[in-house]
């Protein structure tokens, strides 16, 4: 290596130690000042999250409310249910006013006449839908 080149290294290198021994104090202070906006950061990110846990809590108690109400309401019908139930046991009625013989025809008759002999008679005429509104 030629004299001056190193004499060149070694002028660098004196003034970069210098430098740096001018710039470290200022260290901690720029270290300090970064680390205080990320906590800074970091507590409105937490102040954040605990509102939501919060909100999430009364949501929360609102829909056990919701599912107690429903089922206190679910209990109560039936319990009047059942009463009905056990009466038609007694009366020994077993089938659905609803249910179609399987022996009569495929189609129910008309209203107001009567069943063919052997089938069922025919039941309370169908109630008409509602009536579509003009527009």
């Amino acid at each position: 290596m030629e004299p001056t080149v190193a004499a060149d290294i070694r002028e660098r290198v004196a003034q970069w130690v210098q430098e740096g021994l001018r710039l470290l104090p200022h260290l901690p202070g720029l270290l300090h000042s970064a680390e205080a906006a990320r906590a800074a950061e970091l507590e409105r990110e937490c102040e954040k999250l605990r509102r939501e846990l919060e909100d999430l809590r009364k949501e929360q108690e609102r829909l056990r409310g919701d599912r107690d109400e429903v089922t206190q309401a679910f209990s109560r019908l039936m319990e009047s249910v059942q009463p009905i139930n056990q009466l038609v046991q007694k009366l020994g009625v077993r089938r659905s006013p609803f249910e179609r013989d399987p022996r009569g025809s495929a189609t129910p008759p008309a209203p107001g006449t009567t069943a063919p002999s052997g089938g069922t008679p025919p039941g309370p005429a169908p109630t008409p839908g509602p009536t579509p509104k003009p527009s």
